[in-house]
């Protein structure tokens, strides 16, 4: 690998806080914002990248043993990044995501699955390879050695199908719906940012340059590293993606809730429900027992026996004079 491919650029916090107040400024003016993300932007979480001083190719390539995760990865959470690119789908601003990252990261945040196209898989999907059905699991669905071996040993709940991990390896096609949305929405898209890949592997680097191509957007460009696609981008960002996106979420004025409050609020609100389901149980509990109450009353006021009207006035006579 060159030793440029692999060289990373650090800008100047002026000189980058002045690019991020100008892609706040594109942010506001576009109509149709679409995320391209790579392994950059999870590293922060404690996930290796691929082609950084000590990512993962870099090292297998110099003869050094590759790192691996910082955390299990049933533990990994996501990133500042992760969460902003959440939020701002979730408010509209941006229209979709594309994304090269298996580790489900973007999943977890909250982005939702008919906004993201995860082209090379999700390492927490498996999916049936008759009926289609997708399964989202807490845990790593690969377990197969070989490279092309995609059985998790697990069977489809539905209609007892084999399920297979959805990790897409070198050599192997995309999945091709994930891939025509990924298409689709690019063509729609008149600001394509990219953010923490070197776009170095097709089809993903070609997506985000179509608006360019087309002459109906521009290309915003965000990574440590330089990229073969630099020379389509309005505009380049050195800098580490958290960092960026911290900046620009001030910019743009949007808080943005970290995962772990994000977790407490969703588990307070579920607790809320519990509450709020327990005592309206206790109140249709007490407005059966009071309407049983008056029930009994009423059926034993029917059942008491009435004075007839003879006995009233035979009382009322008066005794009859001697």
């Amino acid at each position: 690998m060159d030793k440029e491919e692999i060289k990373e650029y650090f800008e100047e916090n002026e000189e980058l806080q002045e690019k991020v107040t100008e892609l706040a400024d594109m942010i506001r003016k576009a109509n149709y914002v679409v995320f391209y993300t790579g392994a950059g932007i999870s590293t922060s979480a404690g996930i290796p990248d691929f082609r950084g001083p000590n990512g993962v190719w870099t090292c297998r390539d110099q003869g050094r043993k590759a790192p691996r995760s910082k955390k299990p990865w049933n533990l990994l959470e996501p990133t500042y990044c992760h969460m902003g690119i959440a939020k701002l789908i979730e408010m509209g601003v941006a229209k979709y995501l594309v994304s090269q990252n298996v580790d489900g990261l973007h999943v977890h945040s909250g982005v939702p699955l008919d906004k993201v196209s995860e082209l090379h898989g999700n390492t927490n999907k498996e999916f049936c390879i008759d009926c289609k059905k997708e399964y989202f699991r807490p845990f790593r669905c690969r377990t197969a050695r070989h490279v092309h071996d995609h059985r998790t040993g697990r069977m489809c709940e539905e209609c007892g199908g084999e399920l297979h991990d959805s990790i897409i390896n070198f050599n192997e096609s995309l999945n091709e719906d994930q891939l025509n949305r990924a298409y689709e929405h690019s063509e729609k898209c008149d600001l394509a940012i990219v953010l923490g890949t070197s776009l170095r592997v097709t089809p993903a680097a070609s997506l985000p340059v179509i608006p360019v191509k087309q002459k109906t957007g521009k290309l915003v460009i965000c990574n440590l590293q330089k990229t073969p696609k630099d020379k389509y981008a309005s505009m380049i960002l050195h800098g580490k993606t958290d960092q960026i996106f911290k900046l620009l979420m001030k910019e743009l004025e949007i808080e943005v809730k970290s995962f772990k409050e994000v977790i407490m609020e969703k588990a307070q609100q579920i607790e809320n429900k519990k509450k709020e389901k327990k005592t309206n149980q206790k109140k249709k509990v007490t407005k059966k027992k009071v309407t049983k109450k008056v029930n009994e009353k009423e059926n034993i006021e029917k059942k008491k026996p009435k004075k007839s009207s003879n006995s009233k006035s035979k009382s009322k006579k008066k005794p009859k004079k001697k």
